[in-house]
Formats: C-alpha cells, sequence, structure tokens
C-alpha cells in the first residue's frame, strides 16, 4: 500500500499500533479527505497500510452503527406510537358503541306507541238473532177520491191525527146538491101518484096494471135519490179509520180524478216489523218469543221491548227466507214511542231487530272496538305484556250493547284479566313498545 498523506502536510497522524486507529481523535481530526501518494513517492511498508486500512474500516463502521440504532428506535417510538393509537381508537370504537346503544335506547322510549287498555272480564250474554228491518204501521191507507172535480178544502194537515169518518177533504159539491135535490122532488112526486093510484084501484077505478107502474115509478125515484145522496156524499173525503195524517199530495183548487192519490193514512196504535231471515235461523222460533227493537237513533242499549206475533208457515221460494213479524207494545193512537234514552220510534224508522235465543252467564267479555277483523273473516287483538304489544288471535261470538259500550264476546284466544288495547291499536304491530296511558 502506497504512503497516504493528509491534505495538510503540515499534520500528520500520530504513533499507533498496527491495526489500530487513533480513534481518541476528536471526529474533525478525521474529516480531513485522505488522498494516495503522489506518483514516485514511496508508499511505506505493507504492515503498516493494512493497520491503516483496518483503521479506516473500523471508523466508518461506527456512524453506521449509529444510524442503524437511530433506525432502531425510530421503529420502536412508532411501533409503541400505532400500538397507542389503537388502543385508543378501540376504546373510542366501545365509547361510540355504548352511546349507539343509549341513543337507541332513548329512541326507542321516544317511540314507544300511546294506548289504552281496559281489562277482559266474565260476564253473562244473550244469545241473540239479529237483523235489521223499517218500522211500520200495520194499517196504513192512501187515501183515493170517489169522485172527481174541484178540491175545494183539505181539512188536516201532515201529522194530525183523526178519528175514523173524520172529513179530510171536499170536492166542489154545487152540481152534486142540485141533483139530490131533483131526485127528492121525483120521489115526492111518483110517491104521490102512487097513492092516488092505490085509491082509484081500490074503487075499481084504474087497472092494475096502473098501479103496479106507479109503484115501479115510486121505488125508481126512490132509488135515484139514494144515487144523487150517495154522489154528493163522496164529495166529502173522509179517514177510513183513525189514525195519523202521514202524508198530503194536493192542495186547494186542484181537479181531481177518481182514484187519485190525495193523502195517505196510518194506524199508529199496532207496529210491526217484518224481518226477512234465512230458513236455517227461524228453526227455533216461535210467536211470543221475545224480541228487541232499537232504532238507530237510539243511544246504546236503548231499544223497545217487543214479540213475535208471526212466523209464516211458507218460505219465500225466490229468495229463500222466512217472514217473521214483530210486534211492538200496542200505544193506541199515540203519535209515536219512545225509547229509555229518548229515541222516537216511528212507522218508517230504520232500527235492528234483535230476539233471544239463549244465554250464557260466564263469558269472556271484551269492548268490542278491540276486535280486529281481517278479510278472511279471522280477528285478532292486542295485548299489553311487559311493556310490548302481543297479538292474539281470537275467536268471537255474541255482541251486546251496554250503558259503557258495545261489548263483545271472546269464546277463545283470551284470558280473563288480559290487558286489551282500546286505543292506540289500529297501525300496532306485534312487538311495539307501548306506552299504557291513563284511564280519562
Amino acid at each position: 500500500v502506497g504512503a497516504w498523506a493528509v491534505k495538510d502536510s503540515n499534520l500528520r497522524p500520530p504513533a499507533c499500533k498496527a491495526g489500530a486507529l487513533p480513534l481518541s481523535q476528536p471526529p474533525g481530526a478525521f474529516s480531513h479527505r485522505l488522498r494516495p501518494p503522489p506518483p514516485g513517492r514511496p508508499g511505506g511498508t505493507a504492515a503498516e497500510g493494512g493497520a491503516l486500512g483496518t483503521g479506516i474500516r473500523r471508523h466508518l463502521a461506527e456512524p453506521m452503527k449509529r444510524i442503524l440504532l437511530t433506525l432502531l428506535i425510530a421503529l420502536v417510538v412508532a411501533g409503541a406510537a400505532a400500538l397507542a393509537t389503537g388502543v385508543f381508537a378501540g376504546d373510542g370504537e366501545s365509547q361510540d358503541a355504548a352511546h349507539g346503544e343509549a341513543a337507541e335506547a332513548a329512541d326507542a322510549a321516544q317511540t314507544a306507541t300511546p294506548v289504552r287498555v281496559v281489562p277482559a272480564h266474565r260476564g253473562p250474554v244473550t244469545l241473540s238473532l239479529e237483523t235489521t228491518s223499517a218500522v211500520e204501521a200495520e194499517r196504513t191507507a192512501k187515501v183515493l177520491p170517489q169522485t172527481s172535480g174541484l178540491l175545494t178544502e183539505i181539512r188536516v194537515r201532515e201529522g194530525d191525527t183523526v178519528a175514523s169518518g173524520t172529513v179530510l177533504a171536499r170536492v166542489d159539491d154545487r152540481d152534486r146538491r142540485l141533483a139530490f135535490e131533483q131526485a127528492k122532488l121525483r120521489l115526492s112526486r111518483a110517491e104521490a101518484e102512487h097513492t092516488r093510484q092505490q085509491r082509484a084501484f081500490e074503487r075499481d077505478l084504474v087497472a092494475e096494471y096502473d098501479l103496479e107502474k106507479a109503484l115501479f115509478d115510486r121505488d125508481l125515484a126512490a132509488s135515484e135519490l139514494e144515487t144523487a145522496r150517495l154522489a154528493l156524499d163522496r164529495t166529502e173525503i173522509r179517514a177510513p179509520f183513525a189514525g195519523r195524517i202521514t202524508e198530503v199530495l194536493l192542495v186547494e183548487g186542484e181537479h181531481l180524478n177518481e182514484a187519485q192519490h190525495l193523502l195517505t193514512i196510518a194506524d199508529f196504535g199496532t207496529l210491526i216489523a217484518r224481518l226477512y231471515l234465512p230458513e236455517r235461523d227461524v228453526a227455533g222460533l216461535a210467536p211470543g218469543q221475545p224480541a228487541v227493537v232499537r232504532p238507530e237513533s237510539a243511544p246504546a242499549g236503548a231499544g223497545l221491548a217487543g214479540h213475535i206475533r208471526e212466523v209464516s208457515p211458507v218460505v219465500d221460494q225466490a229468495t229463500g227466507t222466512v217472514k217473521v213479524t214483530v210486534a211492538l207494545p200496542a200505544a193506541g193512537a199515540r203519535s209515536s214511542r219512545r225509547t229509555a234514552g229518548g229515541a222516537a220510534v216511528r212507522p218508517g224508522s230504520f232500527a235492528r231487530v234483535v230476539i233471544e235465543t239463549g244465554r250464557r252467564e260466564d263469558a269472556v267479555l271484551a269492548p268490542k272496538r278491540a276486535v280486529i277483523r281481517e278479510g278472511n273473516g279471522a280477528a285478532h287483538v292486542f295485548v299489553v305484556e311487559n311493556g310490548k304489544a302481543v297479538r292474539r288471535e281470537v275467536t268471537v261470538g255474541a255482541e251486546l250493547d251496554t250503558a259503557e259500550g258495545a261489548l263483545i264476546e271472546l269464546v277463545s284466544g283470551l284470558e280473563t284479566g288480559a290487558q286489551v288495547v282500546v286505543a292506540g291499536h289500529a297501525a300496532l304491530a306485534a312487538g311495539a313498545s307501548v306506552e299504557v296511558l291513563p284511564t280519562s
């Protein structure tokens, strides 16, 4: 190895052992760039060159160790930071999850459906056959004039109560009265002629034929007088029976024709409801069986007590039904009947007729409005259990009206004491959280 010289010729490395460098020198002492000796200058011995090369390699390895150590420390620090970040991030996610669950619980509490409940209970229920019909007066008549002419007087109004034979209206009677007077004169003359012929026949002054002719003329005049009297009487239109005027169709001054509908009268003494029931439903019905007639205007549970008066012995072939006539209590010629709730029952009233067919004393009952009916005929209710809505399929039975409202029998699917939802269940789903409101 050739001799080496430093850039500054005045500086020389201190003597050292072979294979060692003066590491005690400051780092700046080795920062001088080494360069090979110029050509022709002896480079020293081989031992000196080997020692110098080994020193240089050791000198260069020290900074590399520091660099690697620094990189290793940096990697350890970075890993620790990453681990710490992961731990914190995991804690944050846990906290976020906890907050999310709390928020969901709060939302669930806020979205609980408010409902009202009524406990199912046991009670008696009446088994009945129920249908609808119009109440009508048993006797209703259209009053038709029996003569034609000018209507000169109407003596009644709609709603008036009249007795049988009461004059309701009058037709112009002047021509008929004149005909009646003429008939009276003809009869008087015929009677006088008959008397004269009778005396003459007794004296044998006339033949028997003359007497018989006089008798015939007298009888004919009497008949004509009765005809004139009947025509005169028909100018007065009278009530055919006692009742109320329910309809007046014409006014004074109109021209009447025979058989033209003038007014209507109804006997309110007996009101009936005609029911047309399927043949299978009338098997257990008999005259005298009690029935209740509830007009649409009556409050729940109110009605009039009646009874079955007739059950037709034949089945209508066109409809397959049997006519059942229900009679209300006789009330004379009263204008109307009233239920316990004050609702009037009049001819023409649309009513619900309930015929009792049996009774159960220990039935499970719930408000009718709690039952949700489905299109296929099934029914269900919602009950509240542990703050949740539970759907129960039920079989419904008889219905009954009470002062507190309509009730329905639940034959199966519900037990006594169940908290049945009666309000707020229209859009309720099974399993939904509910909030039970206090009973108002």
